[in-house]
């Protein structure tokens, strides 16, 4: 396993990240395209969200193409852990889906399901969740990673937005998680984001399908001391 890389500064400088209530125009320094962004570092430096994922991205499909884990949290340590996943960053929400999908086939519930397609369904989990802006847990006022807890319904259940019972469960599955994730406040922070969702998940398909995906309980985060916005005590996860 790569260890972990804290870097959640700016790939070309190392600079911090600056976040604006109004969006500019900016050049993405690595494929040259041009974007509306919130973000851009410091010194003027741009990323797009494409470009700053892409090896995470690939990284996450390619271990839940192969994990064999039946432990959510276990296989989202996994990933966590790995050098292409930042601090913080857009491609958790897509981390937190494949999470719950991974787990959701290991344990035998794919095969209980009609019609359902890992493969198909991690694909299309990679498509929405990243279509979820960066920031939409303060831009927006829902956090990416419990829309993903959402799209993650949503394709177990194949709901579409004329679906009566799936398109409300989807809903109020991404109400929970997101309700979990507003006690804490803020500021952001994309590891307790998603170490909630997925335990919120956990418990929903439990109470609802009679499915958990983790028996994990105690989840302590290792990532604490990478976080410089960590809010220590007030955060679930830190150790005690």
């Amino acid at each position: 396993m790569a260890a972990y890389d804290k870097n959640e500064k700016c790939l070309i400088c190392g600079g911090d990240n600056v976040y604006s209530n109004k969006a500019d125009g900016a050049r993405c320094l690595f494929c040259g395209e041009s974007f509306y962004t919130h973000t851009v570092c410091e010194n003027g430096h741009y990323v797009c969200e494409e470009c700053h994922t892409e090896r995470a991205i690939e990284m996450i499909t390619s271990i839940c193409k192969k994990t064999r884990k039946k432990e959510a949290i276990n296989i989202a340590y996994e990933l966590l852990m790995n050098k292409w996943v930042k601090m913080h960053g857009p491609e958790h929400p897509y981390l937190v889906a494949a999470v719950l999908l991974s787990a959701y086939k290991n344990r035998g519930y794919g095969a209980m399901t009609a019609n359902w397609s890992f493969p198909k369904n991690l694909e299309e989990a990679r498509l929405r969740t990243m279509k979820i802006p960066p920031g939409s847990c303060g831009y927006w006022g829902c956090a990416g990673e419990a829309i993903s807890c959402g799209i993650f319904a949503s394709l177990t259940l194949k709901a579409a937005p004329m679906s009566v019972r799936e398109r409300g469960t989807a809903n109020l599955l991404c109400s929970k998680v997101l309700e979990r994730i507003s006690a804490y406040g803020g500021p952001r922070c994309s590891k307790r984001d998603s170490f909630t969702a997925i335990l919120t998940t956990s418990q929903f398909t439990e109470e609802y399908w009679q499915m958990p995906l983790t028996d994990f309980d105690g989840v302590e985060c290792m990532f604490h001391s990478k976080n410089e916005d960590c809010i220590k005590d007030r955060c679930p996860f830190f150790p005690k």
